[in-house]
């Protein structure tokens, strides 16, 4: 094996370590909470129809001892709300843990969000931006009724971030 072959094979060896350690829940984020709140306004567009709609989103994510994520998400409209929760089967590569910052992606059929959460030094507090996206022409949701409704737009607001010790999950 030649020298530029051992290079190689160690920097590969290298970059597949460090991705391994990103992605990998800080020690200082484990047996807490970080709870995420922010409006989104949609238009949407039924049978031709143009309909406006502001939901309240509530993400709790909770870090055990092991590392292992777990979340609840609640979305609040005027017609009703939805929570769905997630062990770490269903958060595996949802997470992004990289230093001070944690990305978290969903994908919900054509829509996608970005979150991005700034963790304080000592980890006690956060900041977090919200990115939402949309495939393209004539992507589709599922609304609360039932029925399908072409996304037009989407924009997050009013963005909060908190953490605390513990699992919030179980209270």
């Amino acid at each position: 094996m030649t020298a530029r072959h051992l290079i190689s094979l160690l920097a590969i060896s290298l970059l597949s370590t460090v991705e391994a350690k990103a992605g990998s829940a800080p020690q200082q984020l484990r047996g807490k909470s970080i709870t995420l709140s922010w409006s989104e306004s949609g238009v949407y567009k039924r049978d031709g129809s143009s309909l406006s709609v502001t939901y309240n989103l509530v993400r709790v994510i909770y870090i055990s001892e092991a590392g292992r994520a777990f979340g609840r998400g609640t979305t609040t409209g005027r017609r009703g709300s939805m929570t769905k929760e997630a062990g770490p089967e269903q958060t595996a590569g949802r997470f992004n843990f990289a230093g001070n910052t944690v990305t978290v992606y969903q994908v919900n059929r054509g829509v996608a969000r970005r979150v991005v959460i700034t963790l304080d030094p000592a980890f006690s507090g956060c900041s977090a931006a919200v990115t939402v996206g949309k495939s393209g022409p004539g992507t589709t949701i599922e609304g609360y009724d039932g029925v399908t409704y072409e996304v037009i737009s989407l924009q997050p607001s009013a963005v909060s971030c908190s953490i605390r010790e513990g699992n919030a999950l179980a209270n």
